[in-house]
């Protein structure tokens, strides 16, 4: 291999991680950063209250940090309803850049907040931040799809899921004392300088040349889209033919909000729905034992010193899975993984759930509840999770990938919000059987629906892949 196929593909994935971790840098750091410093916020509020001439009660702390911690999940389900309008009518640069600079005002809100003492900013800032994130998350998959050599699109994608869960990992460690924790406006300011530069860099980046040839018409800025992402010497006439070929049996080069009415009645997209929603399911788990792990280890009498570290390599093992499964995800296809490694999380899952009833006879048994914590991470962060987020995008056109992402990803939404709020009054009723009533059963559901009617989308054009779906091809 010669010094420039390698440093074509340097830069190429350079491109496509600086994509990536426009998105996700701060999605991921925003996801964690309250997770550690809970005592240092705990003096931010107090002092805050102090200063207003107030007194803040156990129960007013409890209040308000469930709002703080909460408000995201309500700026992200109304976000992610932005994102057909920005990223389909405006264009994915013109999404990406409105999520992006959206996302530096909530940074700086948050270093206000710390600064000035005010709650309310904190409160205002993360709300922002969640609301943009939904959208630039979005406009990320839509630029690693649309961007990527067919042979690459996997590879290229699974950067999204690697740059969230490093930044997951980064933001936790930070907030430790050892690092940031004790220093709130440190630990706010990190942020600021990285979300400018990346709002800045996306300027550089041409929209991708999906959308400049489907909804745009424009081929001559298609044709340099194609060769900046693809390279200089690509086949850039094949591309673009098999980009035509995609848009061919749409009517409409771009979505409305009729889409959404069309997704529900039109077969094969009402199919491509029920696939993303399914493989979505299987990610529901991750979050609550990730948040919840000290908790539930705590609750198998482990050692509180050794179950406070175990969010964070679980988190690790998620990181650690992401990168291994980039280097396979083009070798043995989405379907594959999807099914096999989802399999086996739930059987990992179930050996918890016996290894947990057993602890209190072999003591020995407790520890191994924490390998399989970590071991479900890895394996959902080396399949399970980045294919679950980015398959809806390889199902349907290019015209509704974007509204299709956004009713999939709600719908989810609104199962995490239900089943994390459950996890925890159920577990005191039931035990770790909970695992198994809210998570199993519903992903052992879905792996058969899967099994049944998802289509294999290595190496296939967008446009094969929805002709299947048709009921005009079938998978090789």
């Amino acid at each position: 291999m010669g010094v420039r196929t390698w440093l074509h593909r340097i830069r190429q994935v350079f491109i496509f991680s600086l994509l990536a971790f426009a998105s996700n840098f701060e999605y991921g750091f925003s996801t964690t950063y309250l997770n550690t410093p809970v005592e240092q916020f705990k003096v931010f509020l107090n002092e805050s209250f102090e200063k207003m001439d107030k007194t803040m009660t156990e129960t007013t702390y409890s209040m308000l940090w469930n709002l703080i911690l909460n408000i995201w999940f309500v700026g992200f389900f109304i976000g992610i309803w932005f994102s057909p309008l920005l990223n389909d009518r405006f264009g994915r640069k013109v999404g990406f850049l409105i999520g992006c600079g959206l996302a530096l005002i909530g940074a700086v809100l948050r270093l206000f907040a710390v600064i000035f003492y005010r709650p309310e900013l904190l409160i205002a800032g993360r709300f922002l931040t969640s609301m943009c994130e939904a959208v630039t998350y979005q406009s990320c998959i839509l630029y690693l799809q649309e961007c990527s050599p067919t042979e690459k699109r996997g590879m290229m994608t699974f950067l999204s899921e690697i740059s969230y869960s490093s930044m997951c990992l980064f933001g936790m460690m930070l907030g430790t004392r050892q690092l940031l924790g004790d220093d709130l406006v440190a630990l706010m300011t990190f942020a600021v300088p990285f979300c400018t530069f990346f709002f800045i860099a996306l300027f550089f980046l041409p929209e991708t040349p999906k959308f400049l040839l489907i909804a745009r018409s424009n081929r001559p800025a298609a044709e340099r889209s194609v060769r900046f992402y693809h390279g200089s010497d690509s086949d850039v006439d094949t591309v673009l033919k098999e980009i035509v070929m995609e848009a061919e049996d749409e009517s409409e080069a771009v979505a409305s909000w009729k889409s959404i009415k069309e997704i529900f009645t039109e077969p094969h997209l009402r199919r491509a729905v029920i696939l993303s929603i399914s493989a979505l399911q299987n990610t529901v788990a991750l979050w609550s034992m990730l948040l919840s792990s000290t908790y539930f280890l705590e609750q198998i009498q482990l050692d509180e010193a050794v179950a406070s570290w175990s969010s964070t390599a679980m988190t690790l093992g998620y990181v650690l899975g992401t990168i291994a499964g980039s280097t396979w995800i083009e070798r043995l296809g989405r379907r594959t993984i999807l099914l096999s490694f989802t399999i086996v999380d739930n059987i990992l899952l179930v050996l918890y759930v016996i290894c947990a009833e057993l602890s209190p006879l072999v003591d020995g048994f407790k520890y191994g509840c924490l390998v399989l914590l970590v071991s479900y991470a890895f394996v959902y962060g080396s399949g399970v999770g980045p294919i679950s987020w980015f398959i809806s995008s390889e199902l349907v056109p290019q015209k509704y990938r974007s509204i299709t992402q956004s009713t999939c990803y709600s719908l989810n939404t609104i199962i995490v919000v239900i089943l994390t709020f459950s996890i925890l009054p159920l577990y005191s009723v039931v035990g770790t059987y909970a695992f198994l009533i809210l998570y199993s059963i519903p992903s052992t559901i879905s792996i058969f629906i899967l099994y049944f009617y998802l289509p294999e989308t290595k190496g296939r054009e967008i446009h094969e892949i929805v002709a299947e779906l048709r009921g005009k091809t079938k998978s090789s």
